[in-house]
This record gives structure tokens, sequence and C-alpha cells, in this order.
């Protein structure tokens, strides 16, 4: 089965590679697209495209558009090249599979499955180029008929039919230079009406770390497991909420690392819900994230969490209000300081 990245850090890609040799051998053809002034450092991991040569765009026009535009334009321009499968996985660099698994992920008696974690409808954020792709595609769907789409872009590899992409992306050709796109939902929403046969219904994603931290939104579904890593190499960092575990796969202690990884990003959730946000662990509450240009202090941070997660239950008000007043007081310390 053939899997088709984008990417621009070949050491991350590389990294990357390592856990889907480990975790998904039945991976046997790997397809990368990178900006042509990177082509060299990763020929010899995969077949590499060029941004440029699959767009037919200078660099510098590359460069002008929005991450999530180039995004988009890069997943419908590969549906029309020779190099791409007729069936393949479509993934980012930074998606790593964290458990062993087959191709009975990806496909179901026969259907293509796929995975959602959010209603477009429902979703509140404006603050990045994402959210923007969000909510051009919410309203470019629900014109076109679809009165609650629900976005598939959940951060984990999903498998794709080429020719139905490509048919796809010529409906919203019209619109996808002026409105940067969400290149995941598009798909996934307008091509089981085309070929129903060939898809299962939406299933939950199974995403680790989507959100990066836990409260930046708040889960419409949860994952009943965690079979993919959003990988964020940051959280590796010291401080980070990743500390001390390796980035690269060990076969001898990549199990141990991953249910590590798991134990931390949910202990981090209880905290966040409990607005007791730990002193020694970076996350956007209580500290600067220069990565994430995310700087929640005091209390708020507290109203932040408060309202991001719903936590309305009347037995906890009293606590979490004290919680709050006692993080009030550490902001005016910082800031008398």
């Amino acid at each position: 089965m053939q899997i088709v990245y984008l990417s621009a850090r070949p050491e991350l890609f590389r990294e990357t590679l390592e856990h889907v040799n480990h975790f998904a051998p039945f991976i046997d053809d790997v397809v990368v697209i990178v900006p042509e002034r990177m082509r060299a450092g990763f020929e010899d991991t995969a077949t590499v495209l060029t941004d440029e040569g699959l767009t037919g765009r200078t660099t510098a026009e590359l460069r002008a558009l929005p991450h999530t535009g180039r995004n988009y334009l890069l997943r419908t321009a590969a549906a029309s090249h020779d190099a791409i499968a007729d069936t393949y996985i479509m993934s980012d660099d930074d998606s790593r599979p964290i458990v062993p698994i087959d191709l009975g992920l990806f496909v179901a008696e026969g259907r293509h499955r796929r995975r959602w974690f959010h209603t477009m409808g429902a979703w509140r954020r404006d603050a990045t180029e994402f959210d923007e792709s969000i909510l051009h595609t919410w309203v470019i769907l629900r014109q076109m008929g679809f009165p609650d789409p629900i976005s598939y872009a959940c951060h984990m590899p999903q498998i794709i039919d080429k020719a139905l992409y490509a048919a796809v992306a010529a409906r919203f050709a019209p619109y996808a230079d002026t409105y940067p796109l969400e290149e995941w939902s598009t798909y996934f929403t307008v091509a089981p009406t085309l070929q129903p046969e060939r898809f299962a219904e939406p299933e939950p994603f199974l995403t680790l770390g989507w959100p990066q931290y836990p409260g930046e939104w708040p889960h419409q579904i949860r994952p009943p497991r965690h079979v993919y890593e959003n990988h964020h190499p940051e959280l590796h960092a010291d401080g980070g909420l990743y500390s001390g575990l390796p980035t690269g796969c060990d076969p001898e202690t990549i199990d141990a690392t991953n249910l590590e990884k798991i134990m931390r990003w949910h202990r981090l959730d209880l905290q966040v819900r409990q607005l007791a946000f730990p002193e020694d662990v970076e996350q956007p509450w209580t500290s600067p994230s220069g990565s994430r240009k995310v700087a929640f202090r005091g209390l708020k941070a507290a109203r932040a969490a408060y309202r991001y997660l719903g936590l309305d239950e009347r037995a906890a008000t009293a606590e979490l209000e004290g919680r709050i007043a006692m993080l009030e007081q550490r902001q005016q310390r910082d800031e008398s300081a």
C-alpha cells in the first residue's frame, strides 16, 4: 500500500518513517511531496515529487499562499500525478502510528473507513488558518446542500481513492483559489455521494495530541483509543509534556514510550479540567508557548479553561473559584515583580 506525505522537514520525516516501518509494515511504497530546494534531503527515503513540479507554480507563488491553501493545492494536484497509486493513504509528516496496525484500520468489508472529530457548525475558533479553512469549507458545503457537515481533519492518515479525489477537487475548483479549504472534509463529505457503496459510515478519530494540549478546544467526541500520535517535537524539550522521552523508534522501548505519552497527556487533561495547572510542565494555560504563540496566565488562563472545558458541575464550582482566586493572586505577583 502506498502512503503519500507532504513535508519540509527531512529529519522529522525520517523519524516518522521509522515508526511507520515498525508499526505499519503493510506500507511498502512511500511518496513525499517537498519544496524543490529540499529535494536532496528526502531522496534516500522515498519517491520525491516537488511542490513546484506538481503544481506548475513558482516557489514564490507557493510561499505566498496560506498554509492551508498550499496544502489543498498540493493534495489535489497529486491526485492527477502518475506516481500516485489508484488507492493510497494520505498523511501528514508528523502523524505517527503508536500501536501495530494493518490495512483493516482503513478498509472494512471492502469499504473505505473515514474518521471525523468535530461538526463544522460547532467549531468556534477563528485564530488560525486551519480555523479559517473549516469556516470556508463549512459554508461551501452547506451551499452545496450538506446541512451539517463534519470535519475529517483529525491528524491521522486516511485512505483515498485517487480518481474520486480528483473528481471532488474539480467540484471545488471554482472556490479553491479564493478560499483556502480543508482538504480532508471536502473529499470525505462529497465522495460518498458519488460512490456510496465505497465508503463506511463516519467513525471517531483515533489521534493522541489532537489538540496538542488538553483544553485548547473541547472534544465533541473523544477517541475510543489512540492509534496515531500528532507528533510535536517541542513537547520533548526540557519542561515539555514528553520531556525525557525519545522521539525516535527504538523497537525495544517504543511501546513503553508511547504508553507513557498517553498517560502524561491524560494526566494533564485531568489537571487542566480541575484548573490544577502543573508547575513543572510547559502548557499554554500558564506558560508562554512560542511555537503556538499562546500565553495564558493566571485568571485569564482559568477563565479560558473553564469556558472551553464546560466545567459546569455545581459540586466543583467552589473549589474551582478558589483556584481561580489563587491564580489571580499569582498573576498580580507576577505583574508586580
